[in-house]
């Protein structure tokens, strides 16, 4: 596929953060977008009433996912239960939305003869003692991957689509996104720790840290993530693989409390707390083969990217939403 435009694209979550970032990316491209979500995280307002087509729903409701369906060339898969924490309370409702949920996709899409399925992923490497994670780093039977239901019920959706790529005809690429921020990350709904330190320095609050705080992750910008969804699908050779979507430079927790405290001009103390369970070291992206097939390279750095983010962050939200409820 070489053009977007034109084309009858689905977004499943395209009222969340990361999905309706790519519904107006979309509508740039000349895209027709319809929309399906639940609404259980994501909001109306981040959704373009005027040109996208919405349809409240759920991925698990297979009517609803054959309705949504109809007429539609590719499919960006971007709904899911994304709490860590929700997975390990009730881990067959995690596995009821990200695994079920994606096979009745999958089927509807073979049914509508969907000409390709793009899925969002995260968290499946865990504590991988490696300098940097590649896509063929087993999630399975290295140790200290899979860290929680959560991580399963994404691999398992992963290995869906696998088969659907290679013996239902169904065209598919599985990105795995590291930590993605940027405008209209709550703390509500999402848990990433810069949507967290920016409400809390915002509101005078401390910053708290984990552990030692040196723990890194791979931080990459929501217009990153967004650009590696469009080459994914763009790109041909791309079907029936999984792609990492990273910067490949790993920042500690640590030093994006910092950050984010110059940047926002807060006197507020940064206070240590216990170690975490399950709060793996290092994550860094191996970039390799997404810049060798998709041509995916990261522009916007961390430094820059915290700066829109809090300007976003002061612009938009009131006073009374800045501090996590």
């Amino acid at each position: 596929m070489k053009d977007i435009r034109g084309s009858v694209v689905l977004v499943t979550g395209g009222a969340g953060f990361i999905g309706s970032h790519i519904a107006d990316r979309l509508l740039q491209l000349g895209a027709k977008v319809r929309v399906l979500d639940n609404l259980s995280t994501g909001t109306l307002a981040n959704v373009d009433r005027d040109r996208v087509e919405f349809v409240q729903g759920d991925v698990t409701d297979e009517g609803c996912v054959r309705d949504a369906l109809r007429g539609v060339d590719i499919v960006f898969h971007e709904a899911a239960q994304i709490n860590p924490a929700k997975a390990v309370v009730d881990p067959l409702f995690d596995f009821r939305v990200n695994a079920e949920g994606t096979v009745k996709l999958i089927l509807g899409c073979v049914q509508a003869r969907v000409k390709k399925l793009i899925m969002a992923c995260t968290n499946v490497y865990g504590n991988a003692d490696v300098p940097a994670m590649r896509e063929d780093l087993s999630t399975l039977t290295t140790p200290g991957s899979l860290l929680s239901p959560y991580a399963a019920s994404k691999v398992a959706a992963e290995a869906y689509l696998k088969v659907a790529n290679d013996e239902l005809g169904l065209p598919t690429v599985r990105l795995r996104y590291f930590n993605v921020f940027g405008p209209r990350q709550i703390t509500k709904s999402e848990s990433g720790v810069i949507a967290i330190y920016a409400r809390e320095a915002l509101a005078g609050n401390p910053l708290h840290v984990f552990g030692d705080g040196e723990q890194t992750r791979d931080f990459v910008y929501i217009d990153d993530v967004v650009e590696a969804n469009i080459l994914a699908a763009k790109v041909d050779a791309a079907n029936g693989n999984v792609f990492n979507v990273g910067t490949g430079v790993e920042t500690s927790i640590a030093a994006i409390a910092g950050k984010i405290r110059a940047i926002t001009g807060a006197d507020v103390p940064i206070v240590k707390k216990e170690h975490r369970a399950a709060d793996f070291r290092r994550a860094r992206a191996d970039l390799t083969v997404s810049r060798q097939v998709l041509g995916f390279e990261p522009r916007i750095g961390i430094d820059e990217g915290l700066k829109r983010y809090v300007q976003w962050c002061r612009s938009t939200l009131r006073s009374d939403e800045r501090a996590p409820a």
